[in-house]
């Protein structure tokens, strides 16, 4: 089928997707957009509503699109070039995109893992850097505070590069609950913290890594429950280090850590 016009309901949804969270928030669905996201999505074994083909779009775009009708039995439309450059967020991407459900998985009760806990962390690209930095480093679990960007967004799913479908994601997910749903170490870490993150003895699983947002660092309320700051030394010029960055700093710190143990015992 092919679809020019703006009114078509398909096209209106998927456009309120990708203006506004709060749209992906109510609807329970999301756009997952280019080949590497559909495909992760497909192997993953999301949901998938329908799949998107812009007239001007890859081969490989619609060999993606016909094995997800094969195999998913998901309908499949094109659009018309303008209609498609609408809702895309990517120029010059290849031509697919997908509507997904957002997955909503139940918060567990005092589970022995390792998790992140994401406390206002607002800009997409550093929310979705942050999931594909906790998949990564081998952290299954990653909680959002409500003041953080909807990890859902379609912003955040491009930047994330399919690490959502690797991923247990719990968003508006206060301090207290979070305490509630994981045990282990509460740790947080910024470049002025009380032990410097490389000489301190810490790492033994399971863990919980607290990140706050990127102007004020972690609220009042979640530094209370944090067990320990470390801190990352950074060269005397400069103050501040961004929170993605950080984050990966701390949990390769970690994945290196338990490897050497590893190695050693």
């Amino acid at each position: 089928m092919h679809i020019s016009s703006t009114d078509n309901p398909l096209a209106r949804r998927l456009r309120r997707y990708s203006e506004s969270a709060r749209a992906c928030r109510e609807a329970g669905r999301s756009i997952a957009e280019g080949l590497h996201l559909v495909e992760a999505a497909l192997d993953a074994g999301v949901p998938i509503s329908a799949i998107v083909v812009s007239e001007e779009a890859h081969a490989a775009a619609r060999e993606l699109a016909r094995r997800a009708a094969d195999s998913a039995r998901t309908r499949v439309v094109e659009f018309a070039r303008s209609l498609y450059d609408q809702i895309a967020p990517v120029e010059h991407g290849a031509g697919i995109l997908a509507e997904i459900a957002i997955a909503r998985p139940e918060l567990p009760q005092q589970q022995a893992v390792d998790a992140v806990f994401l406390d206002g962390v607002q800009d997409p690209g550093n929310a979705g850097t942050l999931l594909r930095t906790a998949a990564a480093a081998g952290v299954r679990h990653v909680a959002a505070s409500p003041g953080t960007a909807l990890l859902w967004a379609p912003k955040v799913l491009r930047a994330a590069m399919g690490a959502h479908f690797a991923l247990s994601i719990y968003e508006d997910v206060t301090v207290d609950c979070m305490a509630g749903a994981f045990a282990g170490e509460r740790l947080a870490a910024d470049t002025h913290g009380d032990e410097t993150l490389f000489t301190a003895s810490w790492g033994d699983p399971p863990t919980l890594w607290f990140f706050g947002s990127e102007g004020r660092g972690l609220s009042a309320g979640t530094a209370a429950v944090v067990q320990r700051r470390l801190r990352i030394p950074v060269a005397d010029e400069v103050e501040s280090l961004n929170v993605a960055a950080a984050a990966a700093v701390c949990l390769f710190e970690q994945v290196r850590r338990r490897a050497f143990r590893s190695a050693v015992q």
